[in-house]
């Protein structure tokens, strides 16, 4: 028997079952193949998503540097409108 090792808990995509999959972190032999503990179809994560937002769960960031890029932005055009005004 193999020493197991240590593996942190992660969600990865399984194309061929159109699903969302998540492994418990945990001791596991690396010669076999571990299944997940969780799978999520594609169907499901978009019913979650939604009833997430609905819930208050997900909420839009918006930090100092996408600010300061929209700020930018909105100067750019307020030049621009200006100078077709004159």
């Amino acid at each position: 028997m193999a020493n197991k090792v240590y593996c942190s808990g992660r969600w990865w995509y399984n194309y061929s079952l159109a699903s969302w999959c998540y492994r418990q972190a945990g001791y596991y032999d690396p010669s076999i193949a571990c299944d997940a503990a969780i799978q999520v179809s594609d169907d499901a994560v978009r019913q979650l998503i939604t009833a997430l937002d609905e819930a208050g769960w997900i909420v839009p960031r918006l930090d100092e540097r996408l600010r300061t890029e929209d700020l930018k932005i909105t100067h750019r055009l307020l030049d621009v409108i200006e100078k077709s005004i004159k």
